[in-house]
């Protein structure tokens, strides 16, 4: 898992091939609609918004196929992570590329302008709040972990 803020992207670049390709995509996102957008090289993103719900006991998600981009880009969310051999499966979704987990996870504060990069290994649940709910808009980049 990698947080941080946007401005320090290129530091990121090097970790897979279509990473900067992504973050591209990220600059293009406030003025887009909320959808699903299809990108070069099987990448693809969706631009949402909603408001978050509490963190409480959270079932944490991890994707084989994919890692997660996910960029705040106004209001504000609680994400929860943890390593997924820390935490037990309770279901898997193959086709959809989810497998869900229990398990203790940590918490952080996600503002706009920040970003978190999820790999395989990273149990995480993103939308949620402690105390007082709030309203986001965020991005969500899947990059493939490996070209078909």
């Amino acid at each position: 898992m990698i947080i941080d803020r946007i401005e320090e992207q290129e530091r990121y670049y090097a970790l897979h091939p279509d990473m900067e390709q992504a973050f591209a995509f990220l600059a293009e996102a406030p003025d887009l609609d909320a959808g699903r957008y299809e990108l070069e090289n099987g990448l693809f993103a969706t631009v949402s918004e909603g408001d978050t719900c509490p963190i409480g006991p959270v079932n944490l998600e991890s994707h084989k196929k994919y890692i997660d981009l996910q960029y705040c880009i106004a209001g504000g969310e609680r994400m929860a992570w943890a390593h997924i051999q820390e935490l037990n499966r309770v279901c898997s979704d193959p086709e959809h590329d989810n497998y869900f987990y229990t398990g203790t996870s940590t918490s952080v504060s996600i503002r706009p302008g920040m970003f978190y990069i999820m790999f395989p290994s990273d149990g995480h649940k993103s939308g949620c709040h402690h105390e007082f709910q709030k309203h986001y808009r965020k991005v969500v980049v899947k990059i493939p972990v490996e070209k078909e």
